[in-house]
Parts: C-alpha cells; structure tokens; sequence
C-alpha cells in the first residue's frame, strides 16, 4: 500500500501570498506530483488554513482533493478548527466533543487519525486511544497526527509550540509488542526519530521549511515536501520528494510568522 502525506499547506485567502509564497498554487503543483505517484491514498495532515480557520479556504481545498482518483482524509492542525473542517469535509460523524479523530483499516492495516490541534489530547481521546492501542497491541499500527508525539530536536519547535504530552504518549505506546509509527508535520522538517518501538516521521511542509539548530524562527528553504510511505510485507519504506515552486517568491525575508 502506499500513502501520499502532505502538510501544513497554509492556504489563506483568495489572492494572498504568506511570505511572498502562492501557498494556493504549490497545493496545486503538490496534487499534480502525487497523482504521478499514483497512492493508494492521500492524507492531509493539519494546518489547511494559514493563520485561522476559514470555511471558504476548507471549501477551496476540498474542491480540489474531491475530483483525485483516490481517497483522501483529513487530520486538523492547531491552525484548524476541528468542527468547521468536520462540516465541510462531511466527517462529523468523527467529530468527539470537537476532536476529530477516527480509525480506518487502510487495506487491512489499522490506522489511526489523532486531532493534537489543540497540542493537547482530551481525556476522551487518550481513553479511545488507550483502547484502540490495546486491541491491537499485537499488530503494528500507523498513526497520523499533526503534532509530532515527542521531541525532535529542532529547537526552536520543541520550545515554543510541541506537543505538550509527550510522556504519556510515550509510556503508552512504550511497552507495546508491536511497532507504532506516526506519521506528522507542525514542524516544517524532514526527520526521523526513532525511541524504542516508535518512529516518528516529520513530514516537511507545502509552504516552507525551517532551520532546525536554532533558537529563534528562521526559514532554510521554500522547496514543496511530499512524503510517500510504502507498507509491505518487509516493513515500512518512506521517502520525501521536493518540488521547486512553480510561482518563484515575491521577497527574501526570512523571519515573518512565528506560528507554525
């Protein structure tokens, strides 16, 4: 089976260009690139809208996915709205107390889609993934969330805006016989951490990707990052892809928003 992941693509409104980047268009150009990977399917991983949530951007954004000759699902960021994203992508039979989270059998592979978009999980959802953890203990499981679950030593990140669980999720998963992969974004990085019987991969960004060694916001480069995850019988096989942007940038700053 193989997935097509994208994240953080920050679509704002109509006409407006974040940092001098046509967010719209590299959505755009991120589509056409993964048609030609041919998924089974595409999951978008959070942060769908720039700076707030808008249902005109949601409305946007699912007129494009919905014509894919593929499935797609949706996960929030903290940048999302969870019951507005559930109304218009037709999930709020997902939506918990405004959490949208949900499992899917992804040709027989438990799947699991997490709502971190608040950086926090509510009782209620740590209670649904406690049981669905422990049913499927013996069967490894891929998970995708928008925050990554635990450090990942891009500094400016884990300070300012992790996720703010991370202990709990890992004495959860720790003692587990399977293995559990996440597979998230928030960070604008390509990365991979491994702790134990957890791989946690990050997932680079549409938009932009940021420096990971230093203190304060900084952006390395404007490449578009699609991740594409092959699950065979011999395990699981990732691999990133850029894309130079179609739309060249309008300026060179460097340092605007420090929300990600």
């Amino acid at each position: 089976m193989r997935i097509a992941f994208i994240t953080d693509i920050h679509v704002g409104a109509a006409g407006e260009e974040p940092q001098g980047v046509d967010v719209r268009q590299n959505f755009l150009d991120a589509l056409e690139s993964i048609k030609q990977l041919k998924p089974t399917c595409l999951v978008i991983g959070g942060d769908v809208c720039n700076t707030g949530a808008d249902r005109s951007v949601y409305e946007w954004v699912k007129r494009q996915l919905d014509p894919l000759p593929f499935p797609y699902y949706v996960i929030s960021g903290n940048h999302d709205d969870s019951a507005l994203l559930a109304d218009v992508f037709r999930m709020t039979h997902d939506l918990h107390d405004n959490e949208l989270y949900y499992a899917l059998p992804l040709e027989g592979r438990p799947t699991l889609f997490l709502d971190s978009s608040k950086g926090v999980f509510s009782p209620e959802q740590w209670a649904w993934l406690r049981d669905y953890m422990s049913a499927l203990r013996d069967t490894n499981v891929l998970v995708f969330m928008h925050h990554p679950p635990i450090p990942a030593d891009v500094l400016f990140m884990d300070t300012n805006y992790p996720f703010r669980q991370p202990d709990e999720f890992l004495a959860l998963v720790k003692d587990l016989p399977c293995h559990v992969t996440v597979v998230c974004g928030h960070y604008h990085v390509e990365k991979e951490v491994l702790r134990g019987n957890l791989l946690v991969l990050l997932t680079p960004s549409t938009f932009y990707q940021m420096k990971q060694d230093t203190a304060g916001f900084a952006v390395d480069n404007y490449r578009i990052g699609i991740r594409e995850i092959n699950l065979t019988t011999h395990g699981t096989i990732s691999a990133v892809h850029y894309l130079e942007p179609t739309k060249k940038r309008m300026t060179q700053a460097d340092s605007s928003p420090k929300q990600t």
